[in-house]
C-alpha cells in the first residue's frame, strides 16, 4: 500500500519547543496551494507510485507471457481470468561476474485474496524474455545497474480487460515505519534531533542517523537520503539521484548524540521493537531514517545493531 510521507521531523519541530506555532517548513505544503506551518499542518501528500493500465494487445501481450511462465512450473500453475501480483521483477543479465547471462524473472502471484505464490524464471529464460518485452512495450520504465536492465512492478492486478500496475523500477513509495510512538516518547526524539540542530523539513531529502556505542559514549552522526517530488507524491529515488544535489549530511557532537541515542532507543522500547541481535539494551549500533511527523505521531524506519550502509541508488527503497 502507498504510505503517507507526513510532515518530517525537525526544522519546524524546534518551534514546537519554544513553543512557536506560524513558521512553515520550506517546501511542504499541507491542503492544496496553502502552506505548510509545521506545527498545524495535517500528513502531506500520499507518495504513490506512477500507476499504468495496458489493453488490448499491450494487455493481451503481457498475460500470454505470464501464462507461459505459469505453465512452465512445476507443477504448472492454474490460474482464473483475474488475479494479483503483488510484486513482479524482470532482468537482462549481462554475462560476467559468475553468471551466464539472459533474461530472468521473479514475481509472486496471489488468487482471490489467498497467500502469495514465488514463481521464478531463471536466466537464460526465453520466457523471461517475453515478459520483460510486453511489460516495456506496454509502458513499463527499466532501471539500468551494474550487471543488468531490470523492470519492476508492484501492485499489479490481471482482469480479462487490463493490466495495472505500479512502476516502481525508477522509484519507490515512501517505506513504512518499523518504529511508531506518541506522547513523550515522540517529543523526545523530536527534542534531540531539533537540539542538534537537524533541519529534516525539506521535501528532497530525508535525514539518515547512523550511530555507534564502541565504548560507554555513543557517536552519532547524519547522511541526507534524496527524495523525489512528481506531482502530489514524495517519492525514493530507485534508479540514479534524486531530485538534485543532496547536501553532506556531518557529525554530532556528544551531547547530541547521547541525547539521540537514549531518545531513539527509548522510543523503539516503547513500540516493542525486536533488533537484529540481542536486546534493545544490548544495541551497540543505530541506524534509523524516513522519520515522520504529523503532529501526534511520530515515525521512522529503524535497523539496531547492524552496521547497515545508507542505500545506495539501486536499493533506496528496499524496506529494511
Amino acid at each position: 500500500m502507498p504510505v503517507v510521507r507526513t510532515v518530517p521531523v525537525v526544522a519546524c519541530v524546534a518551534l514546537l519547543v519554544a513553543g512557536t506555532t506560524n513558521v512553515g517548513c520550506a517546501g511542504h505544503s499541507g491542503a492544496k496551494g496553502n502552506a505548510a506551518t509545521c506545527s498545524t499542518v495535517g500528513p502531506a501528500p500520499q507518495s504513490q507510485l506512477p500507476r499504468l493500465t495496458a489493453s488490448g494487445a499491450s494487455a493481451m501481450g503481457i498475460t500470454q507471457a505470464l501464462d507461459a511462465i505459469f505453465a512452465s512450473q512445476t507443477p504448472p500453475i492454474s490460474l482464473g481470468q483475474a488475479y494479483a501480483l503483488p510484486s513482479l521483477s524482470c532482468a537482462d543479465v549481462q554475462t560476467g561476474l559468475g553468471n551466464s547471462g539472459g533474461y530472468e524473472c521473479a514475481l509472486q502471484v496471489q488468487i482471490d485474496g489467498g497467500a502469495p505464490t514465488d514463481v521464478n524464471a531463471n536466466a537464460p529464460s526465453a520466457l523471461a524474455q517475453n515478459l520483460f518485452n510486453a511489460l516495456t512495450a506496454a509502458g513499463a520504465t527499466t532501471c539500468a545497474t551494474p550487471g543488468s536492465i531490470n523492470v519492476t512492478l508492484e501492485n499489479a492486478t490481471v482482469t480479462p480487460q487490463d493490466v495495472s500496475f505500479d512502476d516502481a523500477s525508477q522509484y519507490r513509495s515512501f517505506p513504512a515505519p518499523d518504529v511508531v510512538v506518541r506522547g513523550a516518547d515522540a517529543q523526545n526524539v523530536i527534542h534531540s534531533l531539533a537540539a542538534a540542530g537537524i533541519d529534516d523539513c525539506d521535501p528532497s531529502r530525508s535525514v539518515f542517523l547512523i550511530c555507534t556505542m564502541p565504548d560507554a559514549v555513543p557517536n552519532c552522526g547524519y547522511q541526507w537520503l534524496g527524495l523525489k517530488t512528481m506531482g502530489s507524491s514524495e517519492l525514493v529515488p530507485f534508479c540514479g539521484p534524486g531530485s538534485g544535489p543532496v547536501p553532506a549530511g556531518g557529525t554530532l557532537d556528544s551531547s547530541s548524540s547521547a541525547a539521540i541515542w537514549q531518545s531513539i532507543l527509548a522510543a523503539a522500547a516503547a513500540d516493542h521493537f525486536q533488533p537484529l541481535n540481542g536486546t534493545i539494551e544490548q544495541t551497540r549500533v543505530i541506524n534509523a531514517r524516513y522519520f515522520t511527523w504529523d503532529g501526534a505521531q511520530l515515525g521512522f524506519m529503524l535497523v539496531a545493531d547492524d552496521a547497515t550502509a545508507p542505500p545506495a541508488a539501486h536499493d533506496a527503497g528496499q524496506a529494511d
